[in-house]
């Protein structure tokens, strides 16, 4: 049975957004015991792939890989992911962020924030671009940003999860992105089917369990949306920026408080994180935001499902 992602009502809850770069979906299943906190996750919720559009406007599939809107980068990527909206209005085609428009297509914090002041909104990342390039804008509350490129990612990532636990601790913010991105330089390294991906993931898995871990300690009343994503894919000789599947594929993982039958995602978009965020937070998309994205549905309780 389909679930209408159109019938999701707001709520007054708070979210947790993971960014996990460059981690490619089939990686992610064949490692059950190399991140068993993502398979728990996945167990628990709801998941699912699709590919990152190519073509024209608002990811409509029109050409061939000679016309992508975008390098299958992380400028783009994350930049659909915290806009709402595709290269083609954000304006980020490479990790140059030539063209970038956050004026007009802020992150999903920002626009959070704007409607309700007293929201409390974070981000600690451990890729700076996207504090220096303006991805992430100086309304939200919080950014802390390390950085992954001169101290490396697994030193920086160790520090984003211990600030984003202690975020998560002492200040309780409303939403919160962490970012984090040891898969991705271990998989230009080595590719991802090697050891040293599966050493970056076991710790990224790691570092979601201690946030997830702080999550199940707070207050009962609070009601929890974790999602989890990734910006693109890799060759299997690790690399990336081109069109092909294993580049193109992204995924995202949805949970909330109810357990509930496991079962997948239809096709979710990037762009599907910015409105379903702003939906649990209880924040109408207003409609000159034109976010082309769908609200995703809760995980469906097990009758709903065949």
């Amino acid at each position: 049975m389909t679930h209408d992602a159109g019938g999701a009502r707001p709520g007054r809850g708070r979210v947790l957004v993971v960014g996990m770069d460059g981690l490619r979906f089939d990686r992610l299943s064949l490692a059950p015991l190399t991140a068993p906190v993502l398979h728990a996750l996945m167990a628990k919720g709801a998941h699912g792939t699709s590919l990152l559009p190519y073509g024209e406007a608002d990811g409509q599939a029109v050409g061939g890989p000679s016309t992508s809107m975008a390098y299958t980068d992380s400028g783009p990527g994350w930049s659909s992911v915290l806009t709402g909206v595709w290269p083609d209005r954000h304006g980020v085609t490479g990790n140059d962020f030539t063209g970038a428009d956050y004026t007009r297509h802020p992150d999903f914090l920002s626009r959070a924030v704007t409607v309700r002041p007293g929201l409390r909104a974070a981000a600690v990342v451990s890729w700076p671009e996207l504090v220096r390039r303006g991805t992430l804008g100086t309304a939200v509350g919080q950014v802390v940003q390390y950085d992954g490129e001169s101290d490396g990612y697994a030193t920086a990532d160790r520090l984003v999860a211990g600030t984003a636990a202690r975020l998560l601790t002492e200040d309780a913010p409303d939403v919160l992105f962490v970012y984090f991105g040891s898969t991705d330089e271990a998989a230009h390294a080595a590719g991802p089917f090697s050891a040293a991906h599966d050493d970056a993931l076991r710790a990224q898995d790691a570092h979601l369990g201690r946030l997830l871990d702080v999550i199940d300690a707070r207050p009962a009343e609070e009601r929890w949306t974790v999602l989890v994503t990734t910006d693109h894919g890799h060759l299997d000789t690790g690399g990336h920026g081109g069109d092909t599947r294993a580049e193109r594929e992204v995924f995202v993982i949805l949970a909330e408080p109810e357990p509930h039958a496991r079962h997948r995602l239809d096709t979710p978009l990037l762009i599907d994180i910015a409105p379903t965020v702003l939906n649990r937070l209880g924040i109408p998309a207003g409609p000159a935001w034109h976010l082309p994205g769908r609200i995703l549905p809760p995980p469906a309780p097990t009758s709903e499902w065949s």
